[in-house]
């Protein structure tokens, strides 16, 4: 295969798209890409603290790591149990919790563990870092 021919794989959604940028995709493109529904107002930030208290058309904010990490939509029960619980805007989780949820997610449906967030709290602990985001560590508890 050439250096200048585009790769292009089945996304969730169904659809095929070609390996771009998150920073080079339309809007149009970004929202058939990641699985947004229509009516979803989202606003991607480069990885920096942003007020979301003043949003004029109550958009969610996420980071473009977010989605390069696996975030996709709909979010799954297990990541929308975890923003309810802990009340962090999203904007404000590291790109490593997307993946810890999102992967629990995932083993949830194959295996059908039921896995529960007590179940994932109970292997990592969230930890405020110095940039104000939010991030997991793993402590195993000694049995």
């Amino acid at each position: 295969m050439s250096a200048n021919q585009e790769v292009t794989s089945p996304s969730p959604c169904g659809a095929a798209h070609a390996k771009k940028s998150v920073d080079k995709l339309s809007v149009k493109e970004f929202h058939e890409r990641f699985c947004i529904p229509n009516g979803v107002s989202i606003e991607l930030t480069d990885e920096e603290a942003v007020s979301t208290e003043n949003s004029e058309d109550h958009a969610i904010f996420f980071s473009k790591e977010q989605f390069n990490a696996g975030l996709r939509f709909p979010l799954p029960s297990l990541f929308k149990e975890f923003l309810h619980f802990t009340q962090i805007p999203p904007v404000y989780i590291h790109p490593n919790m997307v993946r810890v949820l999102m992967g629990c997610s995932i083993l949830n449906m194959l295996f059908n563990l039921d896995l529960t967030l007590l179940d994932v709290l109970f292997i990592y602990s969230i930890k405020k870092l110095k940039t104000d985001i939010f991030s997991f560590v793993a402590c195993l508890p000694s049995m």
